[in-house]
């Protein structure tokens, strides 16, 4: 809700729950039957995996992820292992697997290098947990939002702790200063990289619009 809050602040027009049905190159009709003109269209619809010829077929499943089981094992395999966006463990708590996310992806890394290390010694795999410690975003300037299991907040405290965290996650010491010390510079002078001035425009009473 905060999120969506500091979007439209920043002048965002947001449209939930619905999806483009047409587009005819000047006006944009969603499927709750609300348009809208625009002359650009920025179209995402996130990943899409890439999987590797020869695994089983009934293993790749909704945008080509690679089913696996609690083990991450690939479905159908003993020997072959997934982890990451790439791989999905649908259960009856996740029906659409876990979360695309670089946690999720760390852990899996770490639990399946454990569960190798039991395989060479002839001890059986443990099933993999996923440990949800929250999630983080981050809208503009000053402000963010944190969503814990116990505590959720947003703000400028919020932008900090977005920032530390993602900053401590950089891999070696060297990457964290310059990162810390682009950032700040970016803060204080107020540096847009892409040089982009955009502003929402009014329109008059004779129709016409203007910056």
């Amino acid at each position: 809700v905060k999120s969506l809050e500091y979007l439209k602040q920043l002048g965002v027009n947001v449209f939930l729950n619905t999806r483009v049905r047409e587009y005819d190159g000047s006006l944009i009709t969603l499927e709750d039957g609300s348009s809208f003109r625009t002359d650009t269209v920025i179209w995402t619809a996130g990943v899409k995996g890439a999987p590797l010829e020869g695994l089983p077929a009934d293993s790749i499943v909704g945008g080509n992820r690679i089913a696996i089981n609690e083990y991450n094992q690939v479905a159908g395999t003993t020997n072959i292992f997934a982890i990451g966006d790439v791989a999905t463990h649908i259960t009856e708590e996740n029906p659409k697997g876990l979360p695309m996310l670089a946690p999720v992806a760390q852990q899996q890394g770490r639990h399946l290098a454990k569960n190798l290390k039991r395989v060479m010694k002839g001890r059986s795999m443990l099933p993999f947990e996923y440990l949800d410690k929250g999630v983080m975003a981050t809208i503009g300037r000053r402000k963010a939002v944190v969503d814990l299991k116990v505590w959720k907040f947003q703000g400028t405290f919020a932008w900090l702790v977005w920032m530390f965290v993602h900053i401590m996650s950089l891999v070696g010491f060297r990457n964290k200063i310059v990162a810390f010390l682009d950032w700040m510079v970016n803060y204080f002078t107020y540096d847009r990289p892409l040089g982009l001035i955009i502003r929402p425009y009014k329109r008059s009473e004779n129709g016409s619009e203007s910056l």
